[in-house]
């Protein structure tokens, strides 16, 4: 019988550690900001984390969360077998059976196989942050369901497609907004644990320069409380709030029309006809 939790203790917080014997510098996995961070090795084993003060993202900070990052491979509740639950035992009670990799998978390849004779899209296929989600969508695809998600769809994708269309990159592939450069920096709704070593650091050298930081989220969290100006928005309301704030913009001319004309697709027209176009930007077939 397996058990996740136990009582016994994991480790003895006043016994004196023998030192690292090997430092290997890496980066954090914990979020998509990937602070640099050293990985402190006694005989070849994980016994501490901790920031790298000589990687430019993060100077040396590290957070809480990446902090934590050794629990990946010191957590008790680490799964490191295949677990079936014991024969009897109630749903959520943790108990449960290690069987090898074999019954496993011969487990998986008769369910899927009914699920897949039967009607393919009732199986529901969810990964976390794994980078592999181009393969694990393949192979959702030729299963023949639809229905498959992946941490970065609940997290960062609506974030990454939106600065990939409008600055041509993601947030954590260009280190973030240039503040070295802003007088006014709009913060829209953003989590505490993203981005949030090297956006401290930036935030703090951007307010002692005298920007202006305006932070639009429900909560007043760690970045809202040192905002200039925080606007406490309902849920589900900001789209409301930007089509009104570019209402306003439109109606007293206060944009670069040159600049939308020539770098973005702002000036081409939207076939407001009802019909298959409808919605669509208009082309000239002769050109």
């Amino acid at each position: 019988m397996f058990k996740i939790f136990s009582k016994d203790p994991i480790h003895d917080p006043i016994h004196k550690q023998a030192p690292a014997t090997e430092i290997k510098k890496t980066t954090c996995y914990m979020c998509a900001c990937r602070c640099g961070i050293r990985a402190h090795l006694r005989d070849g084993e994980l016994v501490y984390i901790d920031g790298n003060p000589e990687h430019p993202l993060n100077q040396g900070v590290i957070c809480a969360k990446g902090s934590a990052g050794i629990m990946k491979q010191k957590s008790p509740a680490r799964i490191t077998k295949p677990l079936l639950r014991k024969e009897g035992s109630d749903r959520g009670a943790g108990e449960f059976d290690e069987i090898s990799w074999e019954q496993a998978f011969e487990l998986l390849v008769d369910r899927l196989k009914k699920i897949r004779e039967t009607d393919p899209k009732k199986f529901a296929l969810f990964t976390g942050r794994d980078q592999m989600q181009a393969l694990t969508g393949l192979f959702a695809r030729q299963f023949g369901t639809p229905n498959y998600a992946a941490h970065g769809g609940f997290c960062s994708v609506n974030m990454a497609a939106g600065m990939i269309y409008t600055i041509g990159g993601s947030f954590w592939e260009f280190g973030g907004p240039d503040l070295d450069h802003a007088k006014l920096f709009i913060m829209i709704g953003t989590a505490e644990d993203h981005h949030s070593n090297p956006m401290k650091i930036a935030l703090s050298k951007f307010k002692r320069a005298g920007g202006r930081f305006i932070s639009i989220n429900p909560v007043r969290t760690g970045y809202s409380a040192i905002a200039d100006e925080w606007i406490p928005i309902k849920p589900g309301t900001d789209g409301a709030l930007f089509m009104a704030l570019m209402h306003e913009l439109i109606r007293t001319e206060q944009y670069d029309a040159a600049f939308l004309k020539r770098y973005s697709n702002s000036g081409q027209l939207v076939c407001l006809d009802a019909g298959p176009e409808e919605g669509l930007f208009l082309f000239d077939p002769d050109s």
